[in-house]
């Protein structure tokens, strides 16, 4: 019997290992290239990933399809006041108690203008090219309502026109990314992993809007999201970006047909190191890659409470819009090209948008 254990034991310890390697080698895989059309790139995301896709997208707006912005306010939200940007990330431009406290955003408009003019983000006259999807829950108390609506009002201001946008505003739905998945939360809830059951795929309205030609055939994914090295392409210290990347890519876009690039970001206590492949897997991309000819980029950060001088200060595992990426730069630079986040995340859609390794 005892021989039995020790067998036992010796297996156990073999698999483990097994799988061990298996995750390792799967980790280290290099994200491929694969001559995606960079033109029609688009990105979306919750709440601070909301608000890294606002950032991305006005950086790059022009290789931007569009943008889809959900529980999160304007860019450069945190910029609004003569505040720390910290202290503004978490009143101002999530749940100020005061109207006077809410985004400026006539102050904002104006700062994003100055930055296309000297180059710190693309020309913003491709954003009258571009297609939105903004939603705010009713229900959510992290992000009021009030302050997702002024998108609307920073965009318009930009010379978008009305019609190119989608303000998805009357869903009674707490701080989540919206399903049509029973098995997910309630609606009106704000709980973890802050993936909501409300009747409809949330994934599907962006989706929709961003590309007009949209096929809403939702199948069963013809392949599995893979792991991919994340790592290669940060070059910053303080960016809290995980060693590892997910990426759900189609058969046929790895055997020539050309396809777009759609970056997702997850929200804050989103990332694998908490919640797994939940955000990956279940909040309905991936049923719609197929059809469309959509390859899924997932970044991933995780959290650090920064108990040491070489780690950034993000005990939730947020996408920065504070700064915490640049520490020792009072002045912030998280919202523009030279972004260290930003930097990171266009070098992957670089690589699936290159015919050349």
């Amino acid at each position: 019997m005892k021989r039995l254990k020790i067998t036992l034991a010796y297996i156990w310890t073999l698999v483990l290992i097994f799988i061990m390697n298996i995750h390792a080698n799967a980790a280290s895989q290099r994200l491929p290239a694969l001559g995606a059309d960079i033109h029609h790139t688009s990105v979306s995301g919750l709440s601070s990933g909301g608000y890294m896709a606002g950032q991305l997208f006005v950086a790059h707006s022009a290789i931007m399809q569009g943008v889809g912005i959900v529980g999160a306010g304007p860019y450069l939200c945190s910029g609004s006041w003569p505040l720390p940007y910290e202290i503004a990330s978490v009143t101002t431009c999530k749940n100020p108690e005061y109207d006077f406290w809410k985004p400026n955003t006539p102050h904002l408009i104006a700062k994003t203008i100055l930055l296309s003019e000297t180059g710190k983000i693309d020309n913003i006259k491709h954003l009258k090219n571009a297609r939105y999807y903004i939603f705010g829950g009713l229900n959510d108390q992290t992000v009021r309502p009030g302050v997702v609506d002024e998108n609307i009002r920073f965009f318009r201001a930009l010379g978008v026109n009305e019609r190119d946008i989608w303000h998805d505003n009357n869903v009674e739905a707490g701080h989540a990314f919206i399903t049509d998945n029973p098995e997910d939360s309630a609606c009106p809830v704000t709980q973890s992993p802050y993936i909501n059951n409300c009747g409809f795929s949330q994934a599907e309205r962006v989706l929709s809007q961003i590309y007009p030609e949209f096929t809403s055939d939702e199948t069963n994914p013809a392949a599995t999201p893979q792991a991919f090295d994340q790592s290669e392409f940060i070059s910053e210290p303080f960016t809290s970006m995980d060693d590892t990347g997910y990426v759900y890519i189609p058969p046929q876009c790895k055997t020539g047909t050309t396809c777009a690039v759609h970056v997702v970001f997850h929200g804050c206590r989103q990332g694998v190191t908490v919640i797994g492949d939940k955000f990956y897997t279940g909040t309905g991309y991936n049923q719609y890659a197929d059809a469309n000819n959509l390859i899924l980029l997932y970044p991933q950060v995780h959290r650090s409470d920064k108990l040491t001088a070489t780690e950034p200060d993000n005990p939730k595992g947020c996408w920065d819009y504070w700064g915490f990426s640049e520490p020792e730069n009072p002045f912030g630079d998280f919202y523009t090209k030279d972004a260290p986040q930003i930097r990171a995340v266009y070098r992957m859609i670089q690589r699936l948008t290159s015919s050349e390794e």
